[in-house]
């Protein structure tokens, strides 16, 4: 695998981190309410709160798998790249890292111990981590890009949209909607990462170790590919299933 492979084997894992856990993270940021029809915000219901992470609940696991995956090959073969990066956004890097583990903190232990006043204040940790978590991925690729302005736009961006897609997973998952929303959000939260991709790829391929290692490793990633692939077909089975009461039991 020479470095132009990597790059787009790169690129293809964080979108897919970003299709799978940006319907968390989108859900995540609307936990606390949702829309009526009529447009106006509602509050919603502890129950139906445990309805909404248990419809993204089964993306959640196999997501960081790709972002795990993804970073491991960023700083295993791009480590030029990486540091540039994290030199040059340092400051948002670790609120991203903060975030994802605040959101993860406050989904695993939200229903862990009984009473109101446990889970309403993990259900506030949830929101806010997620919007964070989304917002500091943004602004990320705007530092890829090298522009504050573009660091802030994207950021508002990746909030936006994953909100969206959450939404349009959990609506599809509650069987209220078609997959069409899924499939147009989808194609939304995957562009920034795929523009950025484009934009930095200079810059990316030029920061690659030798090639000699890179196909070493290459070896590796043979081994590895087949077992995320085959958890991503296990969490979207999970998720096109209609949603069940023993799938709300988790969360």
């Amino acid at each position: 695998m020479n470095a132009a492979t990597w790059a787009v084997f790169l690129t293809v894992l964080f979108v897919g981190w970003v299709v799978l856990d940006g319907a968390v993270q989108g859900a995540g940021a609307t936990l606390l309410q949702e829309r009526d029809p009529d447009g106006g915000a509602r509050r919603r219901e502890p129950a139906e709160r445990r309805v909404v992470l248990a419809a993204v609940g089964p993306l959640l696991l196999p997501g960081e798998v790709w972002l795990v995956a993804g970073l491991g090959v960023l700083i295993g073969v791009f480590p030029h790249a990486e540091a540039d990066l994290l030199n040059a956004g340092y400051p948002v890097a670790i609120t991203l890292i903060a975030s994802w583990a605040l959101r993860d903190a406050g989904i695993w232990l939200r229903s862990r111990r009984p009473g109101h006043v446990w889970r309403d204040v993990w259900d506030v940790v949830l929101v806010v981590a997620s919007i964070t978590l989304a917002g500091s991925w943004g602004a990320l690729l705007g530092v890829a890009w090298g522009s504050g302005l573009a660091a802030l736009a994207l950021g508002i961006v990746a909030v936006v949209v994953t909100r969206l897609h959450g939404d349009a997973v959990v609506a599809w998952r509650l069987r209220r909607t078609g997959p069409v929303p899924v499939i147009v959000t989808t194609v939304m939260i995957a562009a920034p990462v795929v523009g950025t991709a484009i934009a930095a790829w200079p810059r990316l391929v030029d920061g690659g170790i030798s090639a000699e290692a890179m196909a070493s490793l290459g070896v590796v990633a043979l081994v590895v590919l087949p077992v995320i692939l085959a958890l991503q077909v296990v969490a979207w089975w999970l998720v096109c299933r209609p949603l069940g009461k023993r799938d709300t039991v988790f969360f």
